[in-house]
């Protein structure tokens, strides 16, 4: 891998350079400062990220490459090729932010009816004295899940239509993380409000963590991409809002807004690493899940939990939890119980090292049941 330094073509000779070696130009530098999430749907190259990571920690490339971007876009604005103007402003925002040691600002694309959706997200530092900031990366199972909302978000019961419902379609999203799967949610139902063909019905989605640091980078990530916790305006018909959730407490607990309703719709993504997450996470949904559609529902909406966890050799007991928890409770035990009502495997591709390896992921859709 040549360093951008080498590889990209002089400042001076930008405007005589063709579209094509402009357009592979920056896919160089998308692979560096803009890397995909381990063991994501999409195909990765047999490339030793080591490199990468070296190119990308490096302050004298980055600088060039921030320099080198600059110009393409401010001295050539004219340019016919927008599409290729486009692509280098939004590299130059993730470039301009990887200034923090450790920090990746990633720009994720799904493709969806209503066309491209692109997320900005900031992934920062593992802290080796908090085990809770692994929710400050983005992990491949949201990567996944959100891909596959916005392929095909009836799959996971969203509606798209439905304007005069008589209160928002309420969404939740637990362990959000750097908040990809709530975002992609909330801007699908952005751009269809936008795009005009359907009224989409309002949506509320809440994106909830227990992990200051956490917390504080869903926050950022929710701002970066144009939501705002205090964004009250009624005629807005999307709203996303992040707030604080502790497993282990909500089921004694009183619960405060936005907690203190129940959710049409709650997802999952890579959640549960610890023996007593499912446990917890069955706790919370007793609380949050309602048992049928709730009034003024828009269409007869089943609420579902939809969770997907990637089925690891090191988390074989930690994933098999889902298993035992949601798996039916015994005659007598009471009258409805929360259980498994299909179960999905999908393959991705993975590459460690250069090795090409395959990472399975279970996605469940879990819900009520009487017995």
């Amino acid at each position: 891998m040549l360093p951008p330094t080498t590889r990209l073509p002089s400042i001076k000779a930008i405007a005589s350079t063709p579209s094509d070696e402009l357009r592979e130009s920056i896919e160089s530098i998308r692979k560096i400062f803009n890397p995909p999430v381990r063991a994501s749907r999409r195909r990765r190259a047999a490339q030793d990220e080591t490199d990468f990571e070296a190119l990308r920690s490096d302050p004298f490339e980055r600088t060039y490459v921030i320099t080198w971007l600059t110009a393409l876009v401010s001295r050539y604005s004219e340019y016919v090729d927008e599409r290729l103007l486009a692509d280098a402003s939004a590299l130059l925002a993730i470039c301009a932010g990887t200034a923090c040691a450790g920090v990746i600002t990633r720009l994720l694309s799904f493709q969806s009816a209503c066309g491209q959706l692109s997320i900005q997200l900031r992934d920062v530092p593992l802290d080796n004295h908090d085990y809770g900031s692994v929710g400050a990366q983005t992990w491949g199972g949201a990567c996944v899940m959100a891909e596959m909302i916005a392929e095909e978000p009836g799959r996971f019961g969203l509606p798209v239509e439905g304007g005069d419902g008589s209160r928002p379609f309420r969404i939740l999203e637990l362990g959000a993380g750097t908040g990809l799967v709530s975002l992609t949610i909330a801007e699908l139902y952005r751009r269809m409000a936008e795009e005009g063909r359907v009224t989409p019905p309002v949506v509320e989605v809440v994106a909830t963590d227990f992990y200051p640091t956490v917390l504080d980078n869903l926050a950022a990530n929710i701002a970066n991409n144009g939501f705002h916790d205090d964004d009250d305006n009624a005629n807005s018909r999307v709203r996303l809002r992040h707030c604080a959730l502790d497993w282990s407490t909500f089921a004694s607990s009183v619960p405060s807004p936005p907690l203190d309703e129940p959710f049409d719709m709650i997802f999952g993504a890579d959640i549960v690493y610890e023996e007593k997450h499912a446990v917890w996470i069955k706790e919370c949904l007793a609380k949050l899940l309602p048992r049928g559609p709730l009034p003024g529902a828009i269409a007869p909406t089943t609420p579902f939990f939809h969770l997907i966890i990637p089925l690891r050799a090191t988390h074989t007991f930690e994933s098999g939890t889902i298993e035992t928890v949601f798996g039916g409770g015994e005659e007598g035990d009471s009258e409805e119980d929360l259980v498994i009502h299909s179960r999905e495997m999908i393959t991705c591709e993975e590459t460690e090292c250069g090795k090409e390896e395959e990472v399975v992921y279970a996605l469940y859709r879990i819900g009520w049941v009487r017995l």
